[in-house]
């Protein structure tokens, strides 16, 4: 996976407030859900599994940030991190969530949206977001679950789910119909 947004996210995740990691995932989990109107829950079966395998590269990670001065309690920051990497919800939650990145609204400022939009068009697939970057134009983030969001700027957000991921981690089908759709509907950024 892709170090910066992890190190980024893995930050956060020790700046969110709650006394423990379950209670901040439950109160992010909660603002998201009031922010975009969706329903998004914590999927506990997901959460069990990725305990079983915490990514040493992400263990590195927090051990790197927490040295440089950026994390208080590494452990906080990883479980809050799983966490909320496990939040679940249906494709209009993702749908919902992506439309906030798209659209002028009262909830983020322009500033947020263009950085947010920036850094997912440059590193929201992992090692193929050059690629997607060039062949869709369009800034995209993948889940392992198999979600997608591909936002429109100005216009809106396309929210898919495929199960099958490639060597990468992206979710094959979701990617192959996105960049159909922005093709076929000359929605890429750069014309």
């Amino acid at each position: 996976r892709n170090p910066m947004i992890n190190s980024g996210a893995i930050t956060l995740a020790d700046k969110l407030p709650g006394k423990d990691a379950s209670q901040r995932t439950l109160l992010f989990c909660q603002w998201l859900n009031q922010l975009a109107g969706c329903q998004l829950r914590l999927d506990e079966v997901m959460l069990a599994s990725v305990r079983l395998t915490r990514s040493t590269a992400n263990e590195a990670i927090a051990n790197y940030l927490a040295k440089a001065g950026h994390l208080e309690n590494i452990e906080t920051a990883l479980d809050t991190y799983e966490q909320i990497c496990c939040l679940s919800g249906q494709v209009e939650d993702l749908a919902l969530l992506g439309k906030l990145l798209a659209c002028e609204n009262s909830c983020l400022s322009s500033q947020n949206r263009r950085i947010v939009n920036a850094v997912m068009l440059t590193c929201g697939l992992y090692e193929a977001s050059a690629e997607f970057a060039v062949r869709v134009g369009l800034p995209m983030k993948s889940g392992i679950g198999g979600g997608l969001v591909a936002i429109v700027p100005g216009e809106g957000a396309i929210a898919c789910y495929s199960p099958a991921l490639d060597n990468i981690g992206n979710p094959v089908g979701a990617i192959a119909f996105v960049e159909t759709l922005a093709q076929e509907l000359q929605l890429s950024a750069f014309g």
